[in-house]
């Protein structure tokens, strides 16, 4: 009774606040005949990339300029404008951009490739060649230092920010503006034959002042991936697409010690090869593929009843990643490329090798992957094989099917799981993301089921999501991830978001929300746990930074002993329980920055408080420094009052000589673990995408004294990697 009058007591108070409020209307979509155009122009010269945009050629094109605010005040002019100019010749299209400034107040946290957009001063370019809204998306950004970042856009929705590209840029800082050049090989993009019209658009990020700015206007409620309101690029000659080969080689030294063990030292050479048969297909393979140079997994202390959804940090398996993705991240996926090449604790398992084919147009997108993993220690190996396939359905929806295998040979077991799902644009605001899947095992003649729909209402001043997953007690997807398994899980989030000026007349927003996650079990319909978030309280600055408080209420149902940390195991029974938090969390681009949270109350059978903090600093962009701490404090659990404590401190540093020489290292002290590891990787970008790497990573454990088998694995390696187009 006491959480339904502080929810009615909030009800009143978002009414009060929302009269004292302005939101921003949302609008539609340009028509194909008003859309904004830009020409492009052959190049007579040959264009040095050097961001000064000084050959004859840049003052021959017309330039598009004139950019319109998303935010903070959407369809205001930008307070500093953008002039953007585009060129090609046989090999590359060419984007130059010059980005007024005065003054040069310049925010840039650091020299990083595929840096953190929202806290960096950068100008992007953002290609649609099918014009067509379900394609993706390749986005090229770059900062007033010339550092990259690339990506690939769905829907608006999904951004695949590990999609690295061959491409270059420069850029130069002159007295009161910046200009960037960027070189872009028409083999890294994919377009139609004997297209002169593509869909086109660029943005601003000025930092300084937190504001969005675009070629072509976009809502707020959106991104400038949005393509359906970007604007034209016309007078484009693209070359015919050959069939040309990308070819990376790679060789490392690995030397490995542990416990009581000599050091072994082993050599160990592959590579990948690509194969563009034209602009829509691609084969790949890789040989002896490695992945020694992928960041190391960050951990947590996990408080939750499900499991921990850890992201893929590999490249091959992360380039068309999202074309193989379905579902929903930490709820559901039929596959879960994490599944090969590690196992259940992260480590690497060796790959003997793989393919992969993808083919891709505005009608339909196909793909398949095998990979072959061995096990030295078995003597056996393990197959895996994805097939994807998806069709457009008009200009809105689109349907597909997935089907992954997996076969065991040390145990002579196999999985497999059909999926089928769908993505409807019934309006501009509004979609539906259809999946169902079934899996079969080699062991069982049952026959596991799950479904999941996403319904998603997004505008301006409000946005709203519900989900729904059920899966069977039977439905077992060896080469999927599951938070849990037997269960019906209902998420739902609204959030309101107004523009205000309650803060000394500076633009602020007002976001008030809830979310629930709520849990059932599949086969009994049970209730398991009921988990609500309630934020009557969010304010973002112009300047970046956000304060929010909200009241957390949950319903927990045990039927059975759960360990949460070792040495609390809690009863069976149910619990419920309100607890609150309080989060600030300061401008990101600032020179120094900082979150803090704290989180306190009842949980389960005792109390908990949380506090986490984390700190950043950059006293000059070539260099960043970074601490997080997060303790928590469990008491008062039956029986006894027991009491534990846990801790899990990472400090990181890291160093940019330049954009392409990167130096990063962190060191995660995990207590409840009772372990301690350090990561160390040091880069070069000798050439686009070719790469020297020294990677030292060591594990052990903390108090030897407290386990009978102590940890201590410690690993260097030296990689060289190459990367041409034949």
């Amino acid at each position: 009774m006491n959480t339904m009058k502080h929810f009615a007591t909030l009800v009143i108070v978002y009414r009060v606040l929302i009269f004292t409020a302005q939101a921003q209307a949302i609008f539609a979509p340009p028509s194909y005949a008003n859309k904004l155009k830009i020409q492009a122009l052959a190049a007579t010269q040959k264009i040095t990339i050097d961001g000064r945009l000084t050959e004859s050629d840049w003052g021959r094109c017309t330039a598009a300029r004139h950019f319109i605010q998303s935010a903070p005040v959407q369809g205001n002019d930008a307070t500093y404008d953008t002039e953007v100019k585009i060129l090609y010749d046989q090999d590359n299209i060419y984007i130059g951009a010059v980005c007024k400034n005065p003054g040069n107040n310049i925010f840039v946290q650091d020299l990083r490739r595929d840096f953190i957009y929202s806290n960096n001063e950068l100008f992007g370019v953002f290609f649609d060649p099918f014009q067509d809204v379900q394609n993706p998306v390749p986005s090229f950004l770059v900062t007033p230092y010339g550092t990259q970042r690339d990506l690939l856009i769905y829907d608006d929705r999904i951004y695949d920010l590990n999609w690295d590209a061959v491409w270059q840029a420069e850029s130069f800082i002159a007295d009161s503006s910046w200009s960037t050049e960027i070189a872009i090989p028409w083999s890294t993009l994919r377009y139609p034959a004997d297209s002169t019209t593509w869909g086109i658009n660029f943005n601003r990020n000025i930092r300084s002042l937190n504001e969005i700015t675009g070629w072509s206007p976009w809502p707020y409620a959106y991104s400038v991936g949005r393509m359906s309101y970007a604007g034209l690029v016309t007078d484009i000659h693209a070359p015919q697409a050959n069939a040309n080969l990308r070819v990376q080689p790679y060789t490392l030294f690995n030397a490995a010690k542990s416990y009581h063990t000599a050091t072994d030292v082993n050599y160990e050479a592959g590579g990948e090869i690509k194969w563009l048969l034209n602009t829509n297909t691609s084969l790949e393979g890789s040989y002896n593929t490695d992945f020694a140079q992928a960041d190391v997994d960050r951990q947590v202390i996990n408080l939750k009843r499900s499991s921990v959804f850890f992201p893929e940090k590999r490249q091959f398996f992360l380039e068309n990643a999202n074309l193989f993705s379905i579902g929903q991240d930490d709820i559901i996926q039929p596959f879960f490329s994490r599944r090969i090449g590690l196992d259940d604790f992260g480590s690497p398992v060796h790959i003997d090798g793989g393919l992969r084919f993808i083919q891709q147009s505005s009608e339909y997108a196909l793909g398949a992957v095998f990979i072959q993993q061995s096990n030295k220690d078995l003597g056996a190996g393990t197959s895996f094989g994805i097939v994807r396939a998806q069709k457009s359905v008009g200009a809105n929806a689109r349907i597909g099917t997935m089907v992954t295998y997996s076969h065991d040979e040390a145990g002579n077991t196999s999985n497999t799981t059909i999926s089928t799902d769908g993505f409807w644009h019934l309006s501009e605001p509004l979609y539906i993301r259809p999946m169902i899947s079934t899996a079969l095992t080699s062991q069982s003649s049952k026959k596991g089921i799950a479904f999941f729909n996403e319904l998603s209402f997004i505008k301006n001043n409000v946005s709203f999501s519900w989900l729904e997953t059920v899966v069977t007690e039977d439905y077992r997807p060896r080469v999927g991830f599951l938070a849990r398994n037997n269960f019906i899980n209902t998420r739902f989030a609204l959030s309101l978001t107004f523009l205000t000026d309650w803060l000394n007349n500076e633009t602020t927003f007002f976001t008030p929300s809830i979310n629930a996650d709520i849990y059932h079990n599949a086969a009994t319909k049970d209730w398991q746990e009921v988990n609500v978030t309630v934020t009557p309280f969010q304010i973002t600055t112009q300047g970046g930074t956000t304060f929010f408080v909200s009241l957390l209420p949950s319903w927990q149902n045990l039927i059975s002993t759960y360990r949460l940390v070792s040495e609390i195991d809690v009863t069976k029974g149910e619990y419920k329980y309100t607890r609150f938090d309080v989060n600030l969390n300061t401008n990101p681009s600032a020179p120094y920055s900082l979150v803090a949270d704290v989180n306190w109350g009842k949980f389960y059978g005792g109390n908990l408080a949380s506090y986490t903090v984390n700190v950043r600093m950059v006293p000059e962009r070539h260099i960043a420094l970074g601490l997080s701490v997060t303790h928590n404090d469990l008491f008062d659990f039956p029986p006894d009052s027991k009491t534990v404590k846990n801790d899990l401190v990472v400090p990181e540093l890291r160093v940019s000589f330049t954009p392409k020489i990167q130096l990063f290292g962190f060191y995660q002290y995990n207590t409840e673990r009772n372990t301690g590891g350090l990561n160390v990787r040091f880069s070069w970008e000798y050439s686009p995408l070719s790469f020297v790497y020294l990677v030292f990573n060591r594990v052990e454990t903390i108090k030897k004294n407290l386990t009978p088998d102590p940890l201590r694995d410690q690993t260097a390696i030296i990689k060289l990697s190459y990367i041409t187009q034949l």
